[in-house]
């Protein structure tokens, strides 16, 4: 017990050092610089809860290693006590888990069928009768399983339908890719760390199509942030992996196509400056010219994703 709670106040107290770690490293900062702060004072309300919001961070401090002492105390005398109980209970959580990841989608048995409801911007927003998105589909999957659990893949009700119709209408033009659904939102809307948007339900991210020795190739788990974490050269490849260009302009294409018929329009477009001009030589790329891309690069280069903003056409 005693060396259960020293490690949950080593995690405390080691937040910060490790935030100024991250702004300090160029690699990891452009990523996180800004929220590193933000993120570490949640972390740490997180982990005394329901102080956090209560205590002053000083006196936070204090308390950590009392209070995890006294909870895993509780949890030992509890394991003692209703041994019984603790093994059913993990049992029946280990069924459930297992369930949901043969029949994932079954979680969206439990939304309502009103339309969707999206507030204020895609950078200062919210949203009424979210819908999450599908889990799996005949020709995509959402980048992490664990993920989609917590709930950071819902969307307005006409974006669902527009990215549905569109990996339906991809599976002719290019049959031969397994497309990776990125983040989104969550079920309110508001802050979605470590986005700036995705605020509002018309934000999303698709992972960038591969290429691997000339053949569709998906890479996204935990050790490179479940996609999040590639970095390709100026030419789009790492090592014998390459972006996939021309899948990528197709499923564009047909997004811009498919927001048209359910009432959206594509409002801005996310994808590295550098590697632009790759996709728009080939031959479907030329017709994407049109698209409201942005500029300059942002903070996050997006070059494994392409962020895609949408607005409801009033």
């Amino acid at each position: 017990m005693i060396g259960f709670a020293l490690l949950m106040m080593a995690l405390y107290f080691s937040l910060p050092f490790l935030a100024k770690w991250v702004v300090s490293n160029p690699m990891y900062a452009k990523y996180a610089g800004k929220d590193a702060q933000v993120i570490v004072s949640s972390i740490q309300k997180g982990i005394v809860f329901p102080f956090g919001k209560l205590l002053s961070p000083s006196f936070l401090g204090l308390i950590v290693f009392p209070y995890w002492l006294l909870i895993f105390g509780v949890i030992r005398w509890s394991l003692v006590q209703y041994k019984r109980i603790w093994k059913t209970t993990a049992i029946s959580f280990a069924t459930v888990l297992f369930l949901l990841f043969l029949f994932p989608n079954a979680l969206m048995i439990f939304e309502n069928n009103e339309p969707s409801i999206s507030k204020g911007s895609v950078s200062k927003g919210s949203i009424q009768n979210a819908k999450r998105m599908n889990y799996r589909g005949d020709n995509f999957t959402t980048y992490s399983f664990t993920c989609y659990l917590l709930g950071r893949t819902f969307v307005h009700s006409a974006v669902k339908r527009t990215i549905l119709e569109s990996y339906t209408e991809c599976q002719k033009s290019c049959p031969q890719t397994r497309f990776i659904l990125g983040e989104t939102g969550r079920r309110n809307g508001g802050r979605f760390l470590p986005h700036r948007t995705h605020r509002n339900g018309l934000s999303v991210d698709f992972m960038t199509p591969l290429l691997k020795n000339g053949q569709s190739f998906n890479s996204n788990h935990l050790f490179n942030l479940w996609g999040y974490r590639l970095e390709f050269d100026d030419n789009g490849k790492i090592g014998n992996v390459s972006i996939d260009y021309e899948t990528m302009a197709k499923h564009l294409l047909i997004l811009e196509k498919k927001a048209r018929q359910n009432g959206l329009r594509i409002q801005k477009v996310i994808f590295d400056p550098v590697l632009r001009p790759y996709l728009f030589a080939t031959p479907t790329g030329a017709k994407l010219k049109h698209l409201p891309f942005t500029k300059n690069r942002v903070i996050i280069r997006h070059d494994d994703h392409y962020h895609v903003d949408f607005e409801i056409v009033k």
